[in-house]
């Protein structure tokens, strides 16, 4: 029996690429959400909220709004749902509030933005667990809504569809921004707490208090800082409903604008953070 030292065979493992990467921050995301009571709660109770008061209506409509036309004005009353702002912040600091502040504060992000991950590919995988998650309170209600009104006989086909396809953009719209301004705040603080602090403080603090002042001074143009105006200043414009306070063109303006910087300063944020790479 001879003595000598064992040997070892090295095994070559293939590294996965960036989207298998991307993909599993994602399915890992979505599936921590979908097990959490909080978000799960929030998510039936706005879905189930908001889209059995737009069904409601179409039954009811001639009862509680005598005189309302049942053509495509109809769909903001659904659009303008104070429900679907109040879910919608519900469901931003709950689920947005720790997607980069829990990573930052357990130092996860290290791990995150190692090679081959880059920040716009840990930024798009944050993006896509927290935007369809606001979407389906956002923007399901305004597409179910025409729909289940077109089987029901209430509406024709044609105006069901247009105000479909109306809807898909506008929850489209309010989805990136809560999703943009969201992932902004989970980045700037390791507390998910702070960040949920302040999708409050913009949403409800500034409607409310933007509401009470243009109507106590009687400004309108006061209300352009809400952004829950801004969105039904563009709904009103979409469905041809009566003219509102302020108009869609600037309010659409200011919700495009801050989405956009909003992703953009999260992306600059990310990029200063100091992560070993090597």
């Amino acid at each position: 029996m001879s003595i000598s030292l064992p040997t070892y065979t090295r095994r070559e493992a293939p590294l996965l690429g960036r989207s298998h990467r991307v993909r599993a921050i994602i399915y890992a995301g979505l599936r921590r959400e979908f097990r959490r009571p909080a978000a799960v709660v929030v998510m039936a109770l706005g879905i189930l909220s908001t889209t059995a008061f737009g069904i409601v209506f179409v039954f009811l409509a001639p009862l509680l709004i005598p005189g309302q036309a049942l053509d495509l004005s109809f769909f903001y009353i659904p659009a303008s749902n104070f429900l679907v702002l109040l879910f919608t912040i519900l469901m931003a600091s709950i689920v947005g509030s720790g997607l980069i502040a829990d990573d930052i504060g357990s130092m996860a992000l290290t791990l995150y933005l190692s090679r081959p991950i880059t920040h716009a590919d840990y930024l798009t995988a944050k993006a896509a667990i927290l935007g369809p998650l606001i979407a389906m309170i956002a923007a399901l209600p305004l597409l179910l809504t025409p729909f289940v009104a077109a089987l029901l006989g209430a509406f024709p086909w044609d105006v069901a569809l247009l105000a479909l396809g109306i809807g898909i953009g506008l929850g489209a719209l309010f989805t990136a921004f809560f999703t943009a301004v969201t992932l902004l705040l989970s980045s700037l603080t390791s507390r998910k707490a702070y960040a949920a602090a302040g999708v409050f403080a913009i949403a409800s603090g500034l409607t409310i208090p933007s509401e009470l002042l243009a109507s106590a001074i009687g400004e309108p143009a006061i209300l352009y800082l809400s952004p829950w105006q801004d969105f039904l200043a563009v709904a009103r414009a979409a469905y041809g409903a009566a003219q509102g306070p302020i108009d869609w063109a600037p309010g659409l303006a200011i919700l495009v604008s801050a989405t956009v910087l909003a992703a953009l300063v999260t992306y600059v944020r990310m990029k200063a953070l100091e992560v070993v790479t090597g």
